[in-house]
């Protein structure tokens, strides 16, 4: 078993890019989004982090982003949740354990096009018994049958959709076209990778996520939208109040 007392800590002076948010002037603490955990919980997460080291398997949300998911779920009891983009499925453990406090069934849909990162998530939250408040996934987010699949899981509209998928310009576009079909009245999208710096992760070259989000809520003048570190161009510039260069996108879609 772990050190309770330390938990997060331990990465605080690890060199991996992937702890970066733990090396930041100030952040020798444990963040309330691990803090909060049971110790069985902590423990799979540990294991998790260690387990996708070994595999390399890197490539999910840092501390501030499942900070601000962790405010809205927990906050708001959030009970029906989409993701679109579950990787090794890092944040569908989280979102399992709010999930399961709030004794909130059926109430994450997590969806990948990947076969075997779908198995490997799937495969961690059958370790948490999660299976009761998680549904693995997989398939194509821009499929138009998807949404009516997660909203079958659910039991209604999704509350939260959170967007994290390809990155890429042309098949962001198309998602946020679909899914804020899918989102119930008063919800919530969150867009992930939404800055200047996130733009390279589009291995087509055609500007990203962030492009896709300016686009989109140009032609969608009614739907609520903000922007978080949009202008972000690196990770070693001076850190702005929300630390996370990759940036995050808010649309919320008014209520009926």
């Amino acid at each position: 078993m772990p050190d309770d007392a330390q938990r997060s800590r331990r990465w605080t002076h690890d060199p991996s890019p992937r702890y970066w948010w733990h090396r930041l002037p100030g952040m020798d603490f444990v963040p309330p989004v691990y803090a909060w955990l049971a110790d069985d919980e902590w423990s799979l997460i540990a294991e998790w982090y260690a387990e996708t080291d070994r595999a390399g398997q890197v490539g999910e949300a840092a501390v501030p982003l499942l900070s601000l998911l962790h405010g809205l779920v927990m906050g708001n009891r959030a009970a029906r949740i989409v993701q679109l983009g579950t990787h090794a499925g890092y944040s569908a453990l989280l979102l399992g354990f709010m999930l399961r406090r709030m004794n909130a069934a059926h109430g994450l849909f997590t969806l990948d096009i990947d076969q075997q990162f779908c198995a490997i998530a799937r495969g961690w939250i059958e370790r948490a018994s999660l299976s009761p408040f998680v549904e693995v996934a997989e398939g194509d987010s821009l499929d138009p049958g998807s949404p009516a699949t997660a909203r079958a899981y659910l039991g209604g509209d999704a509350e939260l959709i959170i967007l994290d998928s390809s990155h890429e310009y042309g098949a962001t576009l198309r998602e946020l076209d679909l899914w804020y079909g899918a989102l119930a009245p008063g919800g919530l999208l969150v867009v992930h990778d939404v800055s200047r710096f996130a733009q390279s992760f589009d291995v087509t070259n055609s500007g990203g996520v962030r492009r896709a989000f300016d686009e989109w809520r140009a032609a969608n003048p009614s739907a609520e939208t903000f922007l978080l570190n949009g202008a972000a161009r690196s990770m070693d510039l001076p850190r702005p109040f929300y630390k996370d260069a990759c940036g995050v996108g808010l649309i919320h879609k008014p209520g009926a």
